[in-house]
């Protein structure tokens, strides 16, 4: 329950009504095997900590523990 409070937070907290700024890569979370990851951890993991990139990452629906 606590992550699903958790990542709209962070959501919430990306520079909507500043510039525009464009996702220079996007990963995808398919807990069926279909996208990139399969688990949500293990997209943020892919990410570095010292990203300069606007990086999206698309759960798709699905049961994530």
């Amino acid at each position: 329950m606590a992550l699903l409070l958790f990542v709209p937070f962070l959501l919430l907290r990306a520079p909507l009504a500043g510039a525009s700024v464009p996702v220079e890569l996007t990963v995808v979370v398919d807990s069926k095997g279909g996208g990139n990851f399969t688990s949500v951890q293990q997209a943020i993991d892919f990410i570095p900590a010292d990203n300069q990139r606007w990086t999206k990452i698309h759960i798709t629906a699905g049961v994530y523990t």
